[in-house]
């Protein structure tokens, strides 16, 4: 027997989507898998790290998140406020706010659907210095 455990951090993103869009449906002929979201990151203001997330997929929705701070305390950009998420072939800028300056995060972006078999991809994990 495996033993899996689930992601606190993704399950609120997940559930987050579901609740403020509903499930996406995906074409009954869409069998691709969730490829991860494009995203940049950059100091923008001192303590605030700004996100440009781009779903690349028909289906889904995409987040930013990051770990702040030497526990590497779980935030998602945005406070995953609808508005934050980015739905299928859309760009969303989004903010992370009230980090210490001069500190630095690990920041990743991440897609999920329900309807998906190809799992939650994510982007490759990226060091910021918060200005």
């Amino acid at each position: 027997m495996t033993n899996k455990r689930i992601n606190g951090p993704i399950l609120l993103a997940a559930s987050v989507a579901l609740v403020a869009f509903g499930p996406v449906a995906a074409p009954a002929s869409a069998q691709t898998p969730l490829q991860a979201p494009e995203v940049t990151f950059a100091g923008t203001a001192p303590g605030t790290v700004t996100a440009t997330l781009h779903n690349p997929n028909d289906t889904g929705r995409c987040w930013a998140e990051a770990g702040v701070g030497p526990e590497n305390n779980h935030r998602f950009f945005g406070n995953s406020a609808p508005e934050s998420l980015a739905g299928p072939g859309q760009t969303v800028t989004t903010t992370l706010e009230g980090l210490e300056p001069g500190t630095t995060i690990s920041a990743r972006g991440g897609c999920f659907d329900d309807t998906s078999t190809g799992g939650m991809p994510f982007s490759e994990p990226v060091t910021v210095t918060v200005p």
